[in-house]
């Protein structure tokens, strides 16, 4: 493929780009929000803000079965009314939210709201784009991933802005509310689930033009025969690692920075910089996706991953050392978004993605929301160490890079009968 061709997806395959970057954005946001919603419920109504924390992580548990459930779902019917009605049932669990009498109310509706982010987030997004591009995913996803860091840069302000005005939490919940409530009618309405549907062609490619639909297709791989697949399991412990990696990296990302000498404001600054350059790296990713296959490019990212936690332990006191640490995490959080889906799309094809993934992706979520127990156990032995931490997380991302090694380059053959 020539690099002219790269980006070419015609006028409809960039609208459902665009269209998948609003899904990440407003789905990452349900999870993004988070940093900043317990401390203002704790100004408004006093209660405590950690205690409010624990119902995110319930969330993500509730998130592994919903995302087995829906990804079934998708496989068998399609991706549209699915993605419809989660995020009509987001933009209802956001205008809650904002009006909850008690903290039982809050932690119902913070955990729904997270399972249903998840299932959005890693499942209708990816479907959407398996279906739209499956040779092109890399740049494709590099371009629609940029919505995931766009949302801690764009939705935390608004979120804060609207709340310093009317110094409540109805106005900036209802705003998101509403927003989620049209981005739900543009789904219905203005979005269609492959290119087949819309007179287009996957790539936006003539020469797909007489392959089989997607939409009469019933895939072989059940549950229990995925299950049973050595690469289902080496992608999604791989992921699954990574994910923890990130995650915890991300999370402690500010007391991180104040341990090293910054203040709150100095570490908060440094974070959006790294959402930022996340946006950027989205691109980056992809583009070395498309380039040197999937594989490489995510034996890459695992050992990038290492190297960077390492070089966090040795120079934990470091500030400089630490400022171009923040650089290279800002390029990482951009990448794993896009090689998640990007491999399973080479491993299984666009025809078994939506089977494939309705199981990969339980499975990471429930690796990925193992951070939240894992990581506060590591601090609490170890006193508060984030050098441990990295140390454990750098290890996380060498077995993970040592998984890699077994990715398949090729397209697995469906199962028969």
């Amino acid at each position: 493929m020539k690099q002219k061709g790269l980006n070419d997806f015609g006028a409809k395959g960039w609208w459902i780009i665009i269209f998948v970057g609003l899904l990440y954005l407003i789905s990452s946001a349900t999870v993004d929000l988070l940093n900043v919603t317990p401390q203002l419920f704790e100004a408004v109504k006093g209660w405590d803000r950690n205690a409010l924390l624990v119902f995110s992580g319930i969330g993500g548990w509730v998130g592994v079965a919903m995302t087995l459930v829906v990804g079934r779902w998708i496989a068998a019917k399609g991706v549209k009314v699915p993605t419809v009605l989660a995020l009509v049932l987001i933009a209802v669990l956001f205008a809650v939210n904002g009006l909850v009498p008690s903290v039982a109310m809050y932690g119902v509706v913070v955990v729904l709201l997270t399972a249903f982010g998840n299932v959005v987030n890693l499942v209708s997004t990816n479907t959407y784009m398996s279906n739209w591009f499956p040779k092109k995913k890399g740049v494709a996803l590099g371009w629609s991933t940029m919505g995931a860091p766009l949302s801690s840069t764009i939705c935390i302000p608004i979120f804060t802005a609207i709340f310093g005005v009317t110094h409540g939490l109805t106005a900036p919940f209802i705003t998101f509310a509403v927003i989620t409530a049209v981005l739900a009618l543009l789904t219905a309405f203005a979005v269609k689930s492959t290119p087949e549907e819309a007179g287009a062609y996957p790539d936006n490619d003539p020469a797909e033009a007489n392959k089989p639909s997607l939409g009469g297709h019933h895939s072989a791989w059940s549950v229990p025969r995925l299950l049973g697949c050595k690469q289902m399991w080496l992608v999604s412990l791989c992921f699954g690692l990574l994910f923890i990696a990130l995650v915890s990296t991300m999370t402690q990302f500010i007391p991180r920075m104040q341990a090293t000498g910054f203040t709150m404001e100095e570490g908060t600054l440094w974070l959006s910089i790294a959402s930022v350059l996340g946006i950027i790296g989205s691109y980056l990713w992809g583009l070395l996706d498309q380039k040197i296959g999937t594989k490489r490019a995510v034996m890459i990212f695992a050992l990038y991953m290492a190297v960077m936690q390492f070089l966090l332990a040795v120079f934990i006191s470091n500030k400089m050392v630490t400022l171009v640490l923040v650089v290279l995490l800002g390029i990482l959080i951009g990448g794993i978004c896009n090689l998640l889906p990007s491999m399973v799309i080479q491993i299984f094809g666009r025809y078994e993605f939506a089977a494939a993934n309705s199981v990969v992706t339980p499975i990471v979520v429930a690796i990925r929301t193992s951070t939240f127990i894992i990581m506060p156990i590591i601090l609490t032995a170890t006193h508060g160490s984030y050098q441990a931490l990295s140390i454990f997380l750098g290890i996380c991302a060498l077995i993970a890079f040592a998984l890699s090694f077994g990715l398949s380059n090729r397209t697995l053959d469906a199962p028969k009968g």
